[in-house]
């Protein structure tokens, strides 16, 4: 809620959560984060940062507050005042009632951003980045926080254990066949 404009490039995809630059954090952290390269959501995210740079100057807020009278960007507020986490609540959620969408408070959209960043990673280094991008100090609060799989999910995760996917690229199914009687033996010297 406290982002300025300055700390917003969307052509990078970063945000600079730096307090030095009036931005509020957990624990006054400071990072480099990164929006996600969907190309979808990216465009209503450059035309609302289009329209507040517009609107706004410099060093307004991103998360531009709207005139309670107008129901318009205000542009002559451009710090982040004590209630603001509750001004920006209300305001979003008129502006999700404008274009008739259900309303979700910024840490769902947040949860949801987490979730689909989790189950997109391919590997530890996915998941460490994610992690990081969190602002999280750790992996393991960013797995018990938003690492929770839904039913759904891990239903579908236990029916593909044991299941191998078509293996891509030049392999010799020989050679193949040859590690896997390796790995069987030295299974059967390990339980003697």
């Amino acid at each position: 809620m406290t982002l300025p404009l300055a700390a917003v490039d969307i052509e990078s995809l970063t945000v600079k959560q730096f307090p030095k630059l009036g931005v509020k954090t957990k624990f006054g952290k400071h990072a480099t984060t990164y929006l996600l390269d969907i190309p979808d959501l990216l465009m209503v995210v450059r035309d609302w940062d289009n329209e507040v740079r517009s609107i706004l100057p410099s060093n307004g807020l991103w998360f531009a507050p709207i005139s309670p009278e107008t129901g318009k960007i205000d542009p002559t507020i451009t710090i982040a005042g004590k209630h603001r986490n509750i001004r920006a609540r209300k305001d979003l959620e008129d502006w999700l009632k404008r274009v008739d969408l259900p309303y979700h408070s910024p840490h769902k959209f947040r949860h949801g951003n987490a979730v689909y960043s989790l189950k997109n990673a391919k590997d530890v280094s996915a998941l460490k980045a994610v992690s990081q991008n969190l602002m999280h100090a750790n992996l393991s609060i960013t797995d018990g926080v938003y690492g929770i799989l839904s039913e759904n999910d891990v239903q579908k995760q236990i029916n593909n254990l044991g299941k191998y996917s078509e293996i891509s690229g030049n392999f010799d199914a020989n050679e193949l066949v040859t590690i896997a009687k390796q790995l069987l033996a030295t299974l059967e010297a390990n339980r003697k």
